[in-house]
């Protein structure tokens, strides 16, 4: 999504803020994420008013502020919804178990992204102290 971004006049690598970007360029931004996820507007809009606050709507701000703009991948290059989603809005397969889940988490998070402090995300960075498992859903209540 970078090539996409660029032509917005979006710096990949120090992206603004969602309330900064201007209201023409947000929406073209937004085909982005739904192009990232797999979704179409619906799956974090109120169809009936796309101002309107919905759960996943916060979720996607959070998840911009604090990973899209707070992470870069390990080797300098800019992190954005594809480089984990994929085109899959829950790419996350809680199936297979623990032991499993916790390998991949920490081989495509905690060894692959670095904050502005070139420090790597933790457990604990998403998940708390004590550790919460599914915590997404305080997310998009918040």
């Amino acid at each position: 999504m970078g090539a996409r971004l660029k032509e917005l006049g979006i710096d990949v690598k120090a992206l603004p803020p969602l309330n900064k970007i201007p209201a023409e360029t947000l929406r073209q931004v937004m085909g982005t994420f739904t192009k990232s996820l797999g979704v179409q507007c619906s799956h974090c809009h109120d169809m009936d008013d796309m101002k309107k606050s919905t759960p996943n709507k916060k979720l996607t701000a959070r998840m911009w502020s604090e990973f899209t703009r707070g992470y870069t991948l390990a080797g300098g290059g800019a992190l954005y919804c594809d480089s984990c989603h994929q085109g899959k809005a829950q790419f996350l397969v809680r199936d297979p178990g623990l032991k499993q889940i916790s390998a991949w988490m920490e081989d495509n998070f905690e060894g692959k992204l670095r904050n502005a402090k070139a420090q790597n995300p933790s457990c604990e960075t998403c998940h708390g102290d004590p550790m919460e498992p599914k915590f997404l859903h305080k997310w998009k209540a918040n």
